[in-house]
């Protein structure tokens, strides 16, 4: 079950994770449908999923929900206090994607980065034959600042990866 609303929107609404909501975590991210989109190649554990959202120092993570059900994650990983910037990563649970969280959830976690966080700069990096995340990045006023050649090896191939910032 998630944790209580953090930021609220609609149609999404950003949560805190809790530890029930490892499992959904655990679950969506190690489907081909999610993996691939983000170069995950290796599976993700509970345990690794409990580290990344209770030790990483430089990283803040949300649970993107719909009517209090988790849709996707979506977090600010590598935050620099100094240059003010943050990269960015998400993903929406196979389920639920082509509906439009993925554009709402990002909107809040911009929202939230430079009104309440106070960052200058978002980044993020999309594989090249994720058109969805590079739609929800435009959508979200992102622009694309160039392309990392053979960056990840995704699927049996080296894929480019655009990156993106606001």
């Amino acid at each position: 079950m998630p944790g209580p609303v953090f930021l609220d929107g609609d149609p999404v609404a950003l949560h805190t994770i809790t530890e029930d909501d490892y499992d959904f975590l655990v679950e969506n991210r190690n489907r081909p449908a999610v993996r691939h989109g983000i170069a995950q190649s290796e599976p993700t554990s509970r345990e690794e999923y409990r580290e990344m959202i209770e030790e990483g120092e430089d990283d803040v993570a949300f649970l993107p929900c719909v009517d209090g059900e988790p849709v996707g994650y979506v977090w600010a990983f590598h935050i620099n206090d100094v240059s003010r910037n943050a990269l960015l990563g998400y993903w929406i649970a196979e389920d639920h994607q082509g509906k439009g969280y993925g554009t709402a959830m990002v909107d809040r976690m911009v929202e939230w980065a430079f009104r309440d966080r106070g960052l200058h700069k978002l980044w993020a990096h999309v594989i090249e034959h994720n058109d969805a995340s590079r739609r929800v990045l435009e959508k979200n006023g992102f622009a694309h600042e160039g392309v990392l050649r053979e960056q990840f090896w995704v699927e049996g191939e080296f894929a480019d990866v655009d990156s993106f910032g606001l």
